[in-house]
């Protein structure tokens, strides 16, 4: 019976994942792509005066260490998204998912220590479906350092997290968003991603048949 409801506790969290970049493949410079590492990400850089010498990339030791996982397993942005000054929207997107009120999702993220230009990244949720439209992803869940105050970004590796008020089929992206960036703009300068974990809700109907499996298990027992 133990076997059992095992099968059942997987078939409850099998939208589940979590994703620790610790291989990144396939992101690079240029206007969008797909990149494999623990899962298939959709990758778009939608700056302003075209796409910068990089878009997402391996994290850089020089500049610090992953939260956890080999020294380079995080995924990273930075000033040089775009060009000259410009504004920044390279953008992140997760595999589609049937979403439901009280998933919740969570990331660690950090810039460089003693950074003098600001950065700004947000994680934003869409619910139409397989699409992959920057502009379908207007429900912002949160909001790293929103009004890009200098020394805002945290310094040291720091967990955000937040549960989804609503359901429907999508994907979540994270958007490295700065206004005024660029190699020769006022803010920019480079963030890090890692630990990624999306948990899914058991569905209602797993649960009762989790119930039902619990019970006749303590039936079982009563008998011997």
């Amino acid at each position: 019976m133990l076997s059992s409801l095992a099968i059942v506790a997987v078939g409850a969290n099998a939208q589940s994942f979590t994703e620790s970049f610790d291989v990144n493949t396939g992101y690079g410079a240029g206007a969008s792509g797909v990149g494999t590492s623990d899962m298939t990400w959709v990758w778009q850089n939608n700056a302003v005066g075209g796409p910068g010498l990089t878009t997402w990339f391996q994290g850089n030791t020089t500049v610090f260490n992953s939260f956890a996982g080999p020294a380079d397993g995080y995924i990273a942005a930075n000033f040089n998204s775009s060009t000259g000054a410009n504004n920044i929207s390279t953008w992140l997107m997760s595999e589609v998912r049937t979403f439901s009120a009280g998933d919740t999702i969570s990331f660690y993220t950090r810039t460089a220590t003693g950074s003098i230009w600001p950065d700004r990244l947000r994680l934003a949720l869409s619910l139409n479906g397989a699409s992959t439209n920057a502009v379908d992803f207007s429900n912002v869940l949160v909001s790293v350092n929103e009004n890009l105050t200098q020394f805002g970004y945290p310094e040291t590796w720091t967990q955000y997290s937040t549960t989804l008020t609503a359901g429907g089929t999508g994907r979540f992206a994270f958007n490295y968003n700065v206004t005024g960036g660029g190699p020769s703009g006022n803010n920019s300068n480079f963030i890090g991603i890692d630990e990624v974990a999306y948990t899914a809700v058991p569905e209602p109907a797993t649960m009762a048949a989790l119930g039902l499996g619990v019970a006749a298990m303590i039936r079982r027992r009563n008998r011997k």
